[in-house]
């Protein structure tokens, strides 16, 4: 089945809606193309819980049903307060992972979304921190987040949770992965160009995550145009402001007999944060611009790293 056909919306489920003999519809939280997540009351858990079901359409598109069954798998080993745990996961009568609930916003309406200024630097080094912890836990359990940004993390009275586990990899330290799953400008280099991947790419994302909460929500690295050619491996790239192009940010364009793409400009060296806010210290720019290091050996190698960086400085 190919899942770029259009389908017909699945419903809604309003208030009071029994999902099952266990699972109350309280309120509808939002979603995206592929799932509807849920407010619903657990009578065995006797709390409310969050529910992401895969909407009715994409049960029969064999990749949206493995993703979550593999989330729910994922996020049924993960037991720490600034991370997303997941109670159960059922297939019938549609696809759900039944989740922690935890209120609040995402980073991303929290912190960037004319309330950057409400925010004191130390509640963000705070989170980064307590997210630091949450993915060495993630990593302590064989997986890797591989897309850590604003918009999965959530933020309520001053505790952060990593949620969405939609493209998490498991891995060993014998055996990395290679992915170039994620969200562009919070991807390491080697997540753009489908090298191995690991604890230290995680690492690359939080790092973002970090540089904008110093840097009044401005992403470290401008894109530039890929251009490669379908029949050869050359590669040439060509300057390209994010802000000045209007293709999709996510999408690849053709033409011709290449095809492009927009990828963060790594070659070009981020302002330092201090430079951008006089209020940052330097030493405290420094961690951040180590956890973006497009060289792998440069980085932070795991998030304790990073948060033991940033405790010497607190």
């Amino acid at each position: 089945m190919n899942e770029h056909l259009s389908l017909e919306r699945g419903e809604i489920y309003d208030a009071g809606h029994r999902l099952d003999d266990d699972l109350t519809v309280l309120d509808h939280l939002g979603g995206t193309r592929k799932v509807d997540i849920y407010l619903c009351r657990s009578k065995s858990l006797k709390m409310e819980v969050a529910v992401k079901i895969l909407r009715r359409e994409y049960c029969i598109h064999f990749k949206s049903l493995q993703a979550v069954i593999k989330e729910g798998e994922l996020l049924a080993r993960m037991n720490h307060p600034n991370v997303m745990h997941g109670y159960s996961f059922e297939l019938e009568p549609a696809p759900r992972i039944v989740m922690d609930y935890v209120g609040g916003q995402d980073l991303k309406s929290a912190f960037f979304s004319g309330n950057y200024a409400a925010f004191p630097k130390s509640e963000g080094l705070s989170l980064v921190r307590q997210l630091a912890a949450g993915l060495e836990h993630v990593h302590s359990q064989g997986v890797l987040h591989l897309d850590v940004k604003p918009s999965n993390i959530l933020y309520a009275e001053g505790q952060a949770v990593l949620i969405d586990f939609s493209v998490a990899r498991e891995f060993t330290p014998e055996k990395l992965p290679r992915d170039n799953a994620g969200t562009r400008d919070w991807m390491a280099p080697e997540q753009t160009s489908r090298s191995v991947v690991g604890p230290y790419s995680d690492v690359f994302g939080l790092g973002v995550v970090m540089y904008q909460l110093l840097a009044g929500g401005e992403l470290p690295y401008s894109t530039i145009e890929k251009t490669e050619s379908s029949s050869s491996d050359d590669s040439s790239s060509s300057s390209s402001s994010s802000s000045s192009s209007s293709s999709s940010s996510s999408g690849d364009s053709s033409s011709g007999t290449g095809s492009s793409k927009k990828v963060p400009d790594y070659d070009t060296l981020p302002m330092h944060p201090s430079d951008i806010d006089g209020s940052v210290s330097r030493e405290v720019g420094d961690i951040a611009m180590k956890a973006i290091s497009p060289s792998i050996e440069d980085r932070f190698q795991t998030p304790a790293e990073l948060g033991d960086a940033l405790e010497g400085v607190l």
